[in-house]
């Protein structure tokens, strides 16, 4: 298909409002180390202050911040007459009136960008780069030059791309996008999508616009983008970049002039653009965890099969001896019942001695079997199976919450020096140690013990020492 007309750029910003960044009362509200990545400068800036339930940052601070920067490189560059083509802007925000479907959303994420209030405000200090005044005396389709169109779209759904509830009519982003994307211009179409939160808000809309549109060149950013905890932003974007196709692109120089800018001052856009938390550093983030996990999980399962194995072996020997001394006990008493009859019918040929000894035996062997020895060997086997369950159940315990700990994004992103992650699997491995020596512990109190451990002895190199050793080390 032959490109239609020049080329135009959209860039979508998603929930840039006060409720995500600055309002500590809302439930959505991002952690400092989220909101200090897109709103302050990473070199050396002042750190985030607090005015009762609201972050407050100083204007001077918050021009230096990455995105203050992108978007004065991109819709600032705009508005001074520079950059190619058109570039769209397109702010989402959540606007919520009170209703029964605001109500449905608010009992799950709590109260957030109500309808005309600061929260669902843009977030303080960039109104003027997200809703810029157009020159006077101009008409719409020449606002700043015809480089820049701003679009402000409203969404009281999770899913910004849902049907009206209450008209059925498409949604105002679905109507703005078809006709951006119309006749062809999917070809020579550059779209941006940045903003909160990477795993709710920014996920659902990058399925809308690939399911929706064939979008040659789409891109999220991670730089500016955040969501409410490390593992969910990187998560979020390795569905985008793996399912959906979106490239994931981390520079802001790289971003501005993917959207058609030409930024006046590559240094500035270059440093602390998104800071050491970036997108690329984990690209097998995913992958490593769950190698990691899956193969726990494999071990821990063999470990109780082989466990459960070797209870059912137990079992099936208890049972047979079982019913051996049965069998036996009642040969024998059947046989001195058999002499003292031929004994009563015959006198002078059977004494009694015979029939009394067997009877002895036989009744020994069932009072042994029915009295003494299924007792010991029921209460044994119940111990060891509890036991067992309870070392198999612990160590679960235990690996789950090694696996929180050692298989966080942190502990698994790549360190630029040798010596940084050695330390970091040193540390690892002593913890792994330490659940390891617990749980042998528990086992040398059943009796398997290491051939190393064991008293010295006749026996230590018997039979059962081997045995020992072997059960051991399975």
């Amino acid at each position: 298909m032959e490109p239609a007309g020049e080329e135009q750029y959209i860039l979508i910003t998603q929930c840039l409002q006060n409720d995500f960044f600055l309002n500590l009362d809302c439930q959505l509200s991002l952690p400092e180390s989220a909101v200090s990545k897109l709103l302050l400068d990473s070199e050396g800036g002042e750190a985030l202050r607090t005015e009762g339930h609201r972050r407050v940052l100083p204007e001077a601070e918050l021009r230096h911040s990455p995105l203050a920067r992108f978007l004065d490189a991109t819709v600032g560059s705009r508005m001074r007459g520079h950059g190619d083509g058109v570039l769209h802007l397109v702010n989402v925000r959540d606007w919520h009136v009170p209703g029964e479907a605001y109500d449905l959303e608010r009992r799950q994420y709590g109260a957030h960008c109500e309808a005309d209030t600061w929260g669902a405000a843009y977030v303080d200090g960039l109104t003027d780069l997200l809703a810029p005044e157009p020159p006077p005396d101009c008409r719409p389709e020449d606002d700043w030059g015809g480089r820049l169109r701003v679009h402000h779209v409203r969404s009281n759904t999770l899913y910004d791309f849902q049907n009206t509830p209450a008209t059925r009519e498409p949604s105002p982003l679905a109507t703005l996008l078809d006709g951006l994307l119309a006749d062809g211009r999917h070809e020579t179409t550059h779209v941006v999508v940045i903003g909160v939160l990477t795993d709710i808000k920014i996920q659902l809309l990058l399925t809308g616009i690939r399911s929706r549109y064939d979008v040659r060149q789409l891109v999220v950013s991670d730089a500016l983008t955040a969501s409410r905890t490390l593992e969910r932003h990187l998560t979020a974007l390795d569905f985008c970049q793996r399912v959906l196709r979106t490239e994931v692109m981390t520079g802001l120089a790289e971003l501005a002039r993917f959207l058609g800018s030409r930024p006046d001052d590559d240094r500035r856009l270059t440093r602390g653009g998104g800071g050491d938390a970036e997108f690329a550093g984990y690209s097998s983030y995913i992958q490593d965890k769950q190698g990691i996990l899956s193969y726990e999980d494999a071990r821990l399962r063999d470990y109780r099969i082989q466990t459960s194995e070797r209870l059912r072996q137990a079992q099936r020997t208890v049972g047979f001896a079982s019913k051996f001394l049965l069998g036996l006990g009642t040969c024998l008493l059947l046989t001195a019942l058999l002499l003292s009859l031929l004994g009563v019918f015959l006198p002078g040929r059977v004494g009694w001695e015979s029939p009394a000894v067997l009877g002895a035996l036989g009744a020994g062997q069932i009072v042994t079997l029915f009295f003494t020895r299924p007792v010991r060997s029921v209460q044994d086997a119940l111990a060891e199976e509890t036991i067992y369950r309870m070392v198999l159940e612990s160590r679960s315990l235990k690996v789950a919450l090694a696996r929180y700990h050692v298989t966080t994004a942190n502990a698994l992103r790549r360190h630029d020096d040798f010596g940084s992650q050695s330390d970091a699997l040193e540390r690892q491995l002593e913890v792994l140690e330490k659940i390891d020596t617990a749980d042998f512990e528990r086992l040398k109190g059943l009796g398997v013990t290491p051939r190393a451990d064991q008293p010295a002895g006749p026996g230590t190199r018997g039979r059962g020492a081997r045995r020992g050793g072997t059960r051991s080390a399975r």
